[in-house]
């Protein structure tokens, strides 16, 4: 038999002729686009393209087909059972090149008349391959069923060539002549003559070899025909024998360009049969199609190729005539594909597994119990004086009790801790530690000692004893220490005058403060550095510096009982309960900012009043508080007192008018009497000045002008803010004991008309009435300072005042041609005066009147001050005479 072997992707024409079985080839690049049966019913009693129906099992393995043309044997019968060979088919011309119609038509059952043409003859259509698609779509090709097509719509045998389309060796034929054939396509092999016209691309060899279509030999015996191992499913069971699915027939697209895109997803491909869905695999029916093939599988083809329908019968069998029997053997099943997807997914699940493990065995790693978790725990509690929060990670002793004795009894301020990195071996370990405490009234000390550890209930503890609270501490022991006293520090006046000595002022020794013996109550204040009946100051600058002037104690630790401990000035110091010994310190002064000359002139200006009165000189510059003096003493009336302002207040309101839009040259008028709220306010003594200027008012200190302006142009929330401007409605912290000025909001234009003459609810102190006058000659409010050295710490920043040269010009008018014009002042002063109702009508006299303090507030140079003379009536005469003395005595 003559066998070609079919063109290779880079051969230019047909191959040659070649008596050698042909070697499978490889895919080609470019396969040939395989026609598709389009829409029919194929011809009745034929199921692909050998001699059985689709749902027709195939011929068992092994079982050859009988050699006889005209015998037809029950195997592979397709149709067996039914006592009737196929039926013959008519005689059909052979096909012109200028045949129209349809290359590749249904097959049919009756033999051809023409055994030995094959399709690649010279009268092969070149529509057959070449045609366009609508060429191998159009009606006809596949349309009709077998009495219907005529003889160019039949499948037969070439007309031209014997040369079966084949490159290897293949089965048998079926028995039973042409229409037991078993057809497929086969591998295309034609002389340069008979190759057809539109044949421009190799068929493709990763269809495999193939069985013979219609070929027979000159004997009219059917040659051996190579097996076609196609990439193709079995029908399906009980499907039409007519012909293919509905599926297969309507499927002319190509199926994509990769072969994972299968031509019936999710149905079961079995290699040499039928690509029907559904169908049932030849293995299934007792036969292997590759069994007897021993051809590997071949390469699935590239896009566009469309998907044959196989007769279904075995794959290779070598039965038949030209055969030995030996030569019979089943060939093993195709290996598997290897699917890259599935590799993929292998890979991925790898990764996948890798990672939870991995991730399990960080989680578990980092999920550990670990040393360092309760060690940073202790430090951080232990630094924290927090002994509760510490004993919260130990375990055994009572941590809580012993460090916290531990603490008070040494007078502990302050705690640095440092723990190196545990060391651990299995459930066991150990950190050292090195603390370092600050000691009130004395230096710092410290000691090292080391953290035993342990792993409990899934847990690192701190093993917890007195040892390690302090190496050698046993139980029942606690540390105490004992003090020695160095010499005390001094308080110093600006000038280096010692304030604290007998024979200074009463005034001055209320600021200083006096010393007395500690109690108990006291030591609970100063700690374990003292004892009852050490040296401590009770009030002023002496309590409130004690630290500082006391110094540091020379001090002694010692190791002894906890009941010992309580007493602190009967223990007993040994060499062999002394733990380690501190040396002491002598205390460090204090220097205050009173200036003895401003403080003897305001001494001597109100020494002789006869009523109780206070006066506070300050340097407006800097803040700092020069002079303080009471009259009589035991009362610090010029830091403590509490009086209402007047109309000494009156600066802060005109402060506040002018930054509200009044300017120097608004008019206004002061009538009698001035009625605002249903409130009738009066001036001093029935007083009534008319049209006056705003400097004219200020200087006259007339209510009713003032009270009409704050009642059109001020709101309770403005005045306020302007009083806390000048110091109002927070504390001054000097040292000592003062009164906070206040200025209450407000809730009815009554109670806001008052305030701004300083009545009301206003209450301030002498001291806070010296900054105000202050603040005019700065420019901006200053906080009171009495300490420099030290020198105070987070003092509020200054605030500035917007119109303090206005106000400067109208204070100095009130000197000139103001209420103050007849007080003797000498020197450029500039100020206000006040007299300030208080009481209830109670204490009213028979005129009518309240009783008033007397004010005097003002500056001179860099001197600020302020005066206040309890119940003295009125403040141009009662207090401008002693401020008068005071600023004359500059």
């Amino acid at each position: 038999m003559d066998e070609r072997s079919p063109r290779q992707p880079d051969s230019s024409g047909p191959p040659e002729e070649s008596d050698e079985a042909p070697a499978r080839a490889p895919r080609p690049e470019n396969p040939y686009r395989i026609p598709q049966r389009p829409p029919g019913a194929p011809p009745a009693g034929v199921g692909g393209f050998g001699g059985r129906g689709p749902g027709e099992p195939s011929a068992p393995s092994g079982a050859p087909y009988a050699t006889d043309p005209g015998e037809y044997s029950d195997e592979g019968n397709p149709y067996r059972g039914k006592g009737a060979s196929p039926p013959e088919a008519p005689e059909t011309p052979p096909r012109t090149q200028g045949d129209a119609r349809a290359p590749w038509t249904s097959p049919v059952d009756e033999p051809s008349e023409h055994p030995h043409q094959d399709f690649r003859g010279a009268q092969t259509s070149s529509a057959r391959w070449g045609g366009s698609e609508n060429d191998r779509t159009s009606g006809g090709s596949w349309s009709g069923t077998s009495e219907e097509r005529g003889p160019s719509e039949s499948w037969r045998a070439p007309e031209e060539s014997s040369t079966s389309w084949s490159d290897s060796p293949g089965t048998q034929p079926p028995p039973g002549g042409r229409s037991e054939e078993r057809r497929s396509w086969e591998a295309l092999s034609t002389s340069a003559s008979d190759r057809p016209e539109h044949w421009d691309t190799p068929y493709p060899s990763v269809q495999g070899p193939s069985r013979t279509w219609d070929e027979s030999s000159d004997d009219g015996s059917r040659p051996p025909a190579p097996v076609h191992d196609s990439w193709q499913e079995a029908p399906r069971e009980g499907a039409d024998p007519s012909g293919p699915s509905e599926a297969a027939r309507g499927d002319t697209t190509d199926h994509g360009d990769s072969w994972e895109e299968e031509p019936y997803r999710g149905e079961p491909v079995y290699h040499g049969d039928t690509p029907y869905p559904g169908g049932t695999s030849l293995s299934q029916e007792g036969h292997d199609p590759h069994a007897a093939s021993g051809h590997p599988r071949e390469q699935r083809p590239d896009a566009g190729f469309e998907y044959l329908y196989s007769d279904g019968t075995t794959a290779d069998d070598h039965d038949g005539p030209g055969y030995p029997e030996e030569d019979r053997h089943p060939s093993a099943p195709p290996p598997p594909r290897r699917s890259r997807r599935g590799l993929l997914i292998g890979v991925v699940s790898a990764v996948v597994v890798l990672l939870l493990v991995g991730g399990a065995a960080s989680w578990y790693v980092l999920t550990l119990p670990r040393p360092e978790e309760a060690t940073a725990e202790y430090e951080a509690a232990w630094e924290a004086q927090d002994y509760e929060r510490l004993a919260a990670v130990t375990t055994g002793g009572d941590a809580a009790t012993v460090l916290g004795g531990i603490d008070a009894g040494l007078g502990v301020e302050s705690i640095d801790v440092e723990i190196d990195a545990p060391s651990t071996e299995g459930r066991n370990g150990h950190a050292s530690y090195e603390v370092t405490v600050g000691l009130a009234n004395a230096g710092d000390w410290g000691w090292e000692g080391e953290l035993p550890l342990v792993r409990e209930d899934g847990r690192w503890w701190v093993r917890f004893s007195p040892e390690v609270a302090y190496p050698g501490l046993g139980e029942g022991q606690v540390l105490a220490r004992t003090a020695v006293w160095g010499e005390r520090g001094k308080i110093l006046a600006s000038d280096g005058t010692r304030l604290d000595t007998p024979d200074v002022s009463g005034s001055l020794q209320m600021i200083v403060g006096s010393l007395g013996e500690a109690t108990e109550e006291d030591l609970e204040r100063l700690g374990p550095a003292y004892s009852v009946g050490d040296t401590v100051g009770l009030d002023g600058l002496q309590r409130t510096y004690e630290e500082r002037l006391a110094g540091e104690a020379a001090t002694t630790i010692v190791m002894v009982d906890a009941a010992d401990a309580e007493d602190t000035a009967s223990l007993e110091v040994t060499e062999e309960n002394t733990v380690a010994t501190l040396d002491g310190s002598d205390g460090e002064d204090i220097v205050t900012s009173i200036d003895m000359s401003v403080q003897n002139a305001a001494a001597n200006a109100i020494i002789d009043s006869e009523d109780p009165a206070g006066m506070v000189a300050v340097r407006p510059s800097t803040g700092e508080i020069l002079a303080a003096v009471n009259v009589p003493g035991g009362f610090n009336r010029a830091f403590e007192g509490q009086y209402p302002p007047g109309s000494a207040f009156k600066i802060v309101s005109y402060s506040s008018l002018l930054d509200g839009g009044m300017t120097m040259d608004t008019a206004m008028d002061c009538p009698k009497e001035y009625d605002l709220g249903g409130w009738p306010f009066r001036n001093a003594g029935g007083a009534e000045y008319g049209a006056q200027t705003v400097v004219e008012a200020f200087a006259t200190s007339c209510n009713t002008s003032l009270v009409a302006e704050v009642g059109e142009r001020l709101g309770s929330d403005t005045l306020q803010a302007s009083a806390e401007q000048f110091g109002m409605n927070a504390p001054l912290d000097i040292g000592v004991p003062t009164f906070e000025p206040t200025f209450p909001p407000v809730d009815s234009s009554t109670m806001l008309g008052a305030q701004s003459i300083g009545q009301g609810q206003v209450l301030t102190s002498p001291l806070h009435m010296a900054t105000v006058p202050a603040a005019v000659a700065d420019g901006s409010w200053r906080h009171p300072v009495l300490v420099t050295e030290p020198a105070q710490e987070s003092l509020p920043e200054p605030r500035q005042i917007a119109h303090a040269e206005s106000l400067r010009t109208m204070m100095r008018a009130v000197v000139t041609d103001g209420t103050a014009k007849d007080v003797p002042f000498q020197g450029e002063v500039h100020g206000k005066t006040g007299t300030a109702e208080y009481g209830t009508a109670e204490d009213a006299d028979e005129d009518d009147e309240l009783p008033s303090h007397a004010w005097m507030v003002g500056y001179k140079g860099d001197v600020a001050f302020a005066v206040v003379v309890e119940g003295g009536g009125g403040g141009s005469a009662v207090a401008g005479p002693l401020a008068a003395r005071f600023t004359n005595a500059l």
